[in-house]
């Protein structure tokens, strides 16, 4: 997530600061260039060579410490550079081998066994099983973590270097998908009980097809082929990614051919670079989800009318056209889009500020109040969708004060308890919905339900009866009267399901993101053409 990353409506008509701020990004494509490669670095701007992918990403490295990730960047960098004991496959649909060749799972869905290939680290030293059990108990154990996902893990053992036993306490219908997401990757244990993390994960010794040759967490990350990769060896021996947050920077970056590939062009230059006969911009179907952030301890958010009255405040088919031009679809579950068990009952919130103003005169706050709301800078979209919320929330007696902050600090001051609304997205790290929910719906699962601090017992309940159940057909039913509770209940606001934006050179051939985000499997194939 994060996600978590990292995640955001009117009509057309009355909406002059946000059509101003839209067209801004269109303006600035053109009165950044001549400053554009001074604010980038020197690595940003060598032309990238046939055996080396450029990547201009928006957001610094926060760590490639795989427990600890926060930053989505981040934590699909990480997916280049370490392996797992299996793995999502690139439509993010299924899972497929990895570190583990195959596994077998007992009767009574507690024990499983999983066989390893022979495997060697960067440093040519031997890759086993008990690396695994250290790696997975380390991510297990670290505060603040992914732990609360496998409290139904009674003990790893590794018999023999090529298995590995994982033992549950209660039957855990997640544990496959789990064992795929990125904070269960391998790392070397004698490597990093000789250097210490903060040494170790500078330059880490790492199994999966690239190795760390450089990192400065604020400007560039170098990676280089890992030569005792057992899978397919990479068309590529390179990958440079440097940071340059600013959205139409990284977009002038590609047109100039100083990169190859960028995160998150703005959505309203999406049609914009599809006309440039080199160019393309990609939109990748994705597990994200935008919403608002309601901090409960903010007293206006514990009535649930004023939740309700705010979702029909608000018109999310503006803010898909003017934020994302469109690319985008409005949003009603806090369940990505289409994904495993998502509730396609469930509609968006219309638009119906007379209902709004209704549902806001039977709160404790008939008159609205004030609040604040955080926001990410440099995002095109996402400001343009806070500027949209306070002008929608005006007309309803809710005046809003956009605060701006850089991303990691952002979700520092979102996540503390000490917030009010906060401008946020979630995407998937597993193709099982357990992770999502458990992260929006249990108060104790590790994110304080989004950090919104709201709690329903009922709902509580059934996420931890969803991830014992074993049966396919009682877990949708489970996942569904949980989407219906969180949708009755609004203890954030939903608002989009929005893609992945990419951009690309048409040198490039073959880059793909999964909808849960990875793009490490595309690298392994991928080509770069002289340009």
């Amino acid at each position: 997530m994060r996600h978590g990353d990292h995640l955001r409506q009117r009509r057309a008509r009355g909406f002059g600061s946000t059509a101003r701020l839209v067209l801004l990004g269109s303006l600035v494509m053109l009165s950044v260039a001549g400053a554009a490669f001074a604010t980038t670095g020197g690595g940003a701007s060598a032309k990238a060579g046939v055996d080396t992918l450029a990547i201009a990403n928006a957001v610094k490295i926060d760590t490639i410490d795989p427990a600890v990730n926060s930053a989505n960047e981040s934590i699909w960098l990480d997916q280049n550079i370490y392996n797992r004991l299996v793995q999502s496959n690139a439509s993010g649909t299924a899972l497929q081998p990895d570190l583990a060749t195959s596994w077998t799972i007992s009767k009574d869905g507690l024990t499983y066994t999983f066989h390893l290939r022979p495997a060697k680290f960067s440093d040519g030293t031997p890759e086993t099983a008990e690396d695994a059990r250290f790696s997975i108990v380390r991510s297990m154990k670290y505060k603040g973590g992914w732990g609360f996902l496998l409290d139904s893990v009674k003990s790893l053992t590794a018999p023999s270097s090529e298995t590995l036993v994982i033992t549950l306490k209660e039957p855990h219908a997640p544990l496959l998908a789990d064992l795929a997401m990125y904070a269960y990757a391998i790392v070397s244990e004698k490597a990093m009980n000789a250097q210490g993390a903060a040494k170790y994960f500078n330059q880490p010794v790492s199994a999966g097809p690239f190795m760390v040759t450089k990192l400065n967490k604020d400007s560039e990350i170098d990676l280089t082929v890992n030569p005792y990769w057992y899978g397919t060896k990479p068309n590529i021996k390179n990958v440079k990614i440097t940071i340059v947050p600013n959205d139409n920077s990284r977009v002038l970056l590609l047109q100039n051919k100083s990169v190859d590939v960028i995160e998150n062009p703005p959505g309203n230059l999406i049609d914009q670079i599809n006309k440039n006969p080199n160019l393309q911009a990609d939109l990748f179907p994705s597990t994200r989800v935008d919403f608002i952030q309601l901090d409960e301890h903010y007293a206006p958010f514990k009535d649930k009318n004023v939740r309700l009255a705010m979702n029909y405040a608000i018109d999310r088919n503006a803010i898909v056209k003017l934020a994302y031009s469109g690319h985008a679809t409005p949003a009603s579950s806090y369940m990505p889009y289409k994904m495993q068990y998502w509730n396609s009952s469930l509609k968006p919130y219309p638009y119906d500020v007379a209902k709004a103003k209704a549902l806001l005169a039977k709160s404790k706050y008939p008159k609205g109040f004030n609040a604040f709301l955080i926001e990410v800078a440099n995002d095109v979209a996402g400001n343009a969708t806070a500027v949209v919320i306070k002008s929608e929330l005006a007309k309803i007696g809710i005046n809003v004060d956009i605060r701006t902050f850089e991303l990691l600090t952002a979700y520092a001051k979102e996540d503390g308890g000490h917030s009010q609304m906060g401008q946020r997205y979630w995407t998937n790290d597993i193709i099982d919905p357990d992770e999502v929910t458990t992260f929006a719906v249990d108060p104790k699962g590790g994110a304080n339900a989004f950090s919104s601090f709201w709690s329903n017992a009922r709902a509580t309940k059934l996420v931890h009866e969803a991830r014992a159940e074993r049966s396919s057909s009682k877990r949708a039913a489970m996942y569904g009267e949980i989407q219906q509770i969180m949708y009755n209940e609004s203890p954030f606001l939903v608002l989009d399901y929005s893609p992945y934006r990419y951009a690309q050179g048409k040198w490039v051939h073959g880059f793909h993101a999964s909808p849960l985000g990875a793009y490490n499997l595309s690298l392994l194939s991928l080509t770069v053409d002289a340009h």
